[in-house]
């Protein structure tokens, strides 16, 4: 009877040895997965990081560009007025229109001058003038007879008519 009992004992711990070791396997898989999403989050969280700091970076650099571009913009001094003795002083203000500079510094030239020359002597005395007009006004110009296109790009004074005297 001692055997009997001692078999029944040892089948309870059989089964409870079998649940424990399905359980145990669960367990083990269980982790397994948890271990794999971790690792997911990680490379998720670095990425996410990494991004952040970038365009953190980003960012300031392009406030530090903005406020450097506002800075350059505020530091442009205003060229000083210089008063002509001959005119009175509202004469000496007015300042020579964009058509006005460009048909000055080519009649200067003893030869054609081309359209970089005219914007860099623009920009050089006239910082106030926008260069994104410079194209029509030329083309204007040559519209109206005041300029001559000698060469794609190259601008200069057209020779004098033979009838108009």
């Amino acid at each position: 009877m001692q055997s009997r009992g001692a078999r029944a004992v040892l089948t309870e711990l059989r089964s409870l040895a079998a649940d424990d070791e399905e359980r145990l396997t669960a367990a083990k898989d269980r982790l397994a997965r948890a271990q794999e999403e971790m690792g997911a989050a990680q490379s998720a969280f670095d990425s996410a990081s990494t991004r952040a700091e970038v365009s953190q970076r980003v960012a300031c650099g392009a406030e530090e560009l903005l406020a450097d571009a506002a800075q350059m913009s505020d530091d442009v001094p205003e060229p000083p007025p210089t008063p002509d003795a001959a005119q009175p002083p509202e004469a000496s203000r007015a300042r020579p229109t964009l058509a006005q500079e460009i048909l000055a510094f080519v009649r200067g030239q003893e030869r054609g001058v081309q359209r970089w020359e005219i914007a860099a002597h623009l920009s050089a005395v006239r910082p106030d003038i926008k260069l994104s007009g410079l194209g029509p006004e030329l083309t204007e110009l040559v519209r109206a007879g005041a300029l001559a296109r000698v060469a794609r790009g190259v601008y200069g004074i057209p020779p004098a008519r033979g009838g108009d005297t």
